[in-house]
């Protein structure tokens, strides 16, 4: 199995950072005025931490979100998810802190999200002093560990975070394949009857998938498990070919880059999707219509994907509202 479980984690937490605040860290949540959308600054961030140190960078996500205290200041929340235990973690995190701080001149939040086992890891402070001069530093941080008893409230959850931390937790903790594969259908069983659009759900099915890494048995036992369920009707939402369109889409835009590649990807899996189903309905495309998807975006393709169900022929799937 080839786990990575860095690359879902910083895409999910942009993508659901609401929902991760008021699980892992609801006093923080519960500060922010989410009528105001986060503005997250990874550009900037890369630009602030690029030589803090040598090696491998573990930053993920600089947001800027505004408060419910009234006044018209800007609060920054660094969050840091760290997969194995590192002597120098703190120290980082200082580092990280010190220099967001000097850049912006404003109030610091660091976040640290620890996703290994290791139950007596937990660095919450970085002190430095000698001959009466020195610093300490002390950041919040959140075992995820410690949801492992908690699991059953984490999968009847409303938050669908709760989903990716105990798909997280399996990932970690549950080596055996078959095991894991029955896991992540329970996931996928849940995330669709989630309260959220299907893009969403979609996208939540990715995170949980690309977390819980399946062998190539497991993953044919997986893949053929859901498509049961699914033509039983029991989850119509999200389809074994959707699902995997939007993901190589989305593998795709990794590799082109992580800031366009989530859009990106999901259109062009989207875009797979309709024209599929389109040829599967009025037989074979021009290339007029096949230019038309492919040029779509996704507010365009959800609706056309809503219209190919009662559309009789394709200029009605492509009317307006």
């Amino acid at each position: 199995m080839n786990e990575d479980h860095d690359s879902p984690w910083k895409e999910a937490l942009e993508v659901f950072f609401q929902s991760f605040l008021q699980l892992l860290f609801p006093d923080i949540g519960g500060l922010v005025d989410w009528r105001q959308p986060a503005l997250f600054l990874d550009k900037e961030l890369q630009k602030i931490t690029g030589d803090a140190e040598s090696g491998r960078r573990y930053v993920d996500k600089l947001a800027r979100v505004r408060l419910l205290d009234g006044e018209e200041r800007w609060v920054l929340v660094h969050t840091e998810v760290q997969g194995e235990p590192e002597r120098n973690f703190a120290e980082r995190m200082y580092c990280y802190y010190s220099r967001i701080r000097e850049r912006y001149r404003q109030a610091v939040i660091s976040l640290a999200v620890l996703t290994d086992t290791d139950p007596d890891f937990r660095p919450e402070r970085f002190s430095s002093h000698f001959a009466g001069s020195g610093v300490t530093f002390r950041f919040r941080t959140c075992k995820l560990l410690d949801f492992y008893p908690r699991m059953e409230r984490l999968l009847h959850s409303d938050n669908p975070f709760a989903l990716l931390v105990a798909a997280q937790l399996t990932a970690k903790l549950t080596r055996d394949g078959r095991q894991r594969a029955d896991s992540l259908i329970g996931f996928y069983r849940l995330a669709i009857h989630q309260r959220l659009d299907r893009q969403l759900i979609g996208r939540l099915v990715i995170f949980l998938e690309w977390m819980v890494a399946l062998p190539v048995e497991a993953g044919d036992y997986y893949d053929a498990c859901i498509t049961q369920l699914q033509e039983e009707a029991i989850m119509p939402y999200v389809s074994s070919f959707e699902r995997k369109a939007q993901a190589r889409g989305f593998e795709q835009g990794i590799e082109q880059g992580l800031e366009e590649g989530m859009v990106q990807g999901l259109e062009r899996g989207t875009q797979a999707i309709l024209l599929k189903q389109l040829t599967h309905r009025f037989g074979e495309l021009d290339a007029a219509t096949q230019a038309r998807v492919q040029a779509a975006k996704t507010l365009e393709l959800e609706r056309w994907a809503e219209n190919i169900l009662e559309a009789r022929t394709l200029d009605e799937v492509f009317a307006g509202r």
